[in-house]
């Protein structure tokens, strides 16, 4: 299993277009791990997490296509997650080669989003597939999902990823995981890679919607009680804003005594 993170930022990116506050400033001077793009990840060649408006871009910039693609799923509804009018890209005269199928899957209002983007069935390659908080799917590809409920927005979702015996838990965007999350995780294999929601950074809050360091290691800490988290496990750190305050460095300071990775732009995870 191989885990490229193609943008680890909150939903105005890093720097943020329109701020020139101390934080965006100084990713602007330092550059390197401190430009974050919009979130979203690819697993192997063919498996796509979130499709945003910044994929076009991420792919040119890693030097990867997205033509061997045959899954997509969706963490849930907000613009930096999901933008359906650029999966038109898949299609022709867009692409000389495209996908014969793509299987995407999301929550109810994904889903929504994506029918209303894509309401003839015989002009698109996309079948739509409903996730379902607390039920596991089986993909055609033979890759499991395990929807569960995030501390978000109505419907989101994280999900527990496994295949070839791998295990990745994509964590954001979520506070302070539910106690069914925390439960179904605990039940199941130790995760090879956890990636956890860190939009609040330094902040001192109740790391409700999102987390920053603090809830991060809380989260860490309770999931290796229950046996999701082993020595084994990397455990990384990813969707920051500028809000946060802290950047790569700081971040990785912050993180270094507990053993937690701080995710970049273009960081591939092999496990």
């Amino acid at each position: 299993m191989k885990l490229l993170l193609l943008g680890t930022a909150a939903a105005e990116g890093w720097p943020a277009p329109f701020c020139t506050c101390d934080a965006c400033e100084e990713a602007r001077r330092r550059g390197g791990p401190n430009l974050r793009a919009r979130s979203g990840a690819l697993l192997d060649d063919d498996f796509k997490i979130d499709f945003n408006a910044d994929t076009v871009t991420q792919m040119q910039r890693s030097g990867r296509h997205l033509a061997s693609v045959r899954t997509i799923v969706f963490t849930h509804q907000h613009s930096d997650h999901i933008v359906p009018g650029e999966m038109n890209w898949s299609r022709a005269p867009f692409s000389d080669t495209p996908p014969p199928s793509i299987d995407v899957y999301g929550n109810a209002q994904v889903l929504g989003m994506l029918h209303a983007q894509f309401p003839d069935s015989g002009k698109h390659a996309f079948s739509f597939h409903k996730l379902r908080s607390g039920h596991e799917s089986t993909l055609p590809s033979g890759d499991s999902i395990l929807a569960l409920p995030a501390d978000h927005v109505e419907g989101a979702l994280v999900l527990r990823i496994t295949r070839n015996g791998k295990t990745l838990f994509y964590g954001h965007d979520s506070g302070l995981y539910p106690t069914e999350t925390l439960q179904a995780l605990g039940e199941g294999p130790p995760l090879d890679i956890a990636l956890m929601d860190c939009t609040n950074g330094g902040l001192e809050t109740s790391n409700r919607g999102h987390m920053g360091v603090s809830g991060v290691v809380r989260m860490t800490e309770e999931l290796r009680r229950r046996g999701a988290i082993t020595d084994a496990t990397r455990v990384i750190a990813t969707h920051f804003s500028h809000n946060g305050k802290l950047l790569h460095e700081e971040l990785v300071r912050a993180f270094l005594p507990h053993n937690i990775e701080v995710a970049f732009d273009g960081m591939t995870i092999e496990v």
